[in-house]
């Protein structure tokens, strides 16, 4: 999976389902807790939107606010459980 890729998906995701297409300069780097973009139900609601657009599980030891912090932090999140989820299906 490509980063550039999964990042995009994420920032259409949060800007449309989140913001409601409420441009606040969302990047990468956009500390999205900080600035209560996200809470903890719209992680939750992120989680599902990642299981079912990546085929992959966080893992709840994963599930930490250091890796829901920007777009770039979940977007690594996303491809290391993707990394994951490859070593154990081989």
């Amino acid at each position: 999976m490509k980063r550039n890729l999964i990042l995009v998906k994420l920032k259409e995701y949060i800007l449309h389902q989140v913001l409601d297409s409420k441009s606040i300069g969302l990047d990468e780097t956009t500390p999205l807790l900080e600035w209560g973009v996200i809470n903890s139900i719209e992680i939750v609601h992120l989680l599902s939107f990642i299981q079912k657009e990546f085929a992959i599980e966080i893992s709840p030891s994963q599930m930490t606010a250091d890796h829901f912090s920007t777009l770039g932090t979940i977007t690594d999140l996303v491809l290391a459980s993707s990394v994951s989820s490859d070593s154990a299906q081989s």
